[in-house]
């Protein structure tokens, strides 16, 4: 956005990537919460790397037949977008990435990881602009700062990143529900809410303001 000297705008330029980094206090806990639930849910517990959360992964995918689950963590992702240029799908990047996960996650706090994860991640692309960051997929998506968040906002966004294109919910509304509820149930078996709120949020509308 260019402004002038008065500090009326001017214009706005186009761009492929709308990012507004936010600081991790003035995210919502709902949405922290849902990205660990359905995300990591071992992401207090473990140095980086989730042993558990890939076995569990591989165990989904061979009962369905397909990858249906990521064992990659938080963390493991957050490298990844930091420090592996065009990540390849094979077994030397999944080492590459699991060693800089434990490095990382030995010189930053579980908030430090968070608050840089929720600001890089993407949250899908739209009329061309890709969101990055919770605060510009909360603009894009709802029109509101990310601490403005309802509960039901705040799981959908946090279902997102696996598979933006997927769960997009301007472009695939139904799946984008159906993702959202999943984190929802997910939040409740944690204990991250009650049982009662989760279904009052999952009884709301995808709430979408993209006017």
């Amino acid at each position: 956005v260019l402004y002038a000297s008065d500090v009326s705008k001017l214009v706005v330029i186009a761009a492929d990537v709308t990012r507004t980094p936010v600081s991790i206090k003035r995210i919502p806990m709902s949405l922290v919460l849902a990205t660990v639930a359905i995300d990591d849910q071992r992401f207090c517990e473990h140095g980086g790397v989730d042993p558990e959360g890939i076995l569990r992964a591989a165990v989904k995918d061979l009962e369905a037949g397909k990858a249906v689950e990521g064992g990659s963590t938080i963390t493991q992702q957050l490298v990844r977008n930091l420090c592996i240029a065009n990540p390849q799908q094979n077994l030397e990047r999944k080492i590459v990435e699991a060693k800089l996960a434990t490095e990382y996650a030995k010189r930053h706090s579980r908030r430090e990881i968070l608050g840089s994860y929720l600001n890089i991640a993407s949250y899908g692309t739209i009329e061309g602009a890709t969101a990055v960051g919770v605060q510009a997929a909360s603009r894009i998506y709802f029109d509101r700062p990310v601490w403005e968040l309802t509960l039901a906002q705040a799981a959908l966004l946090a279902g997102l990143p696996q598979a933006p294109s997927e769960y997009n919910p301007i472009l695939n509304p139904r799946a984008a529900l159906s993702r959202r509820n999943q984190v929802l149930r997910q939040m409740g078996r944690l204990g991250y809410i009650s049982a009662d709120r989760a279904k009052a949020a999952a009884a709301a509308p995808l709430g979408l303001d993209v006017s």
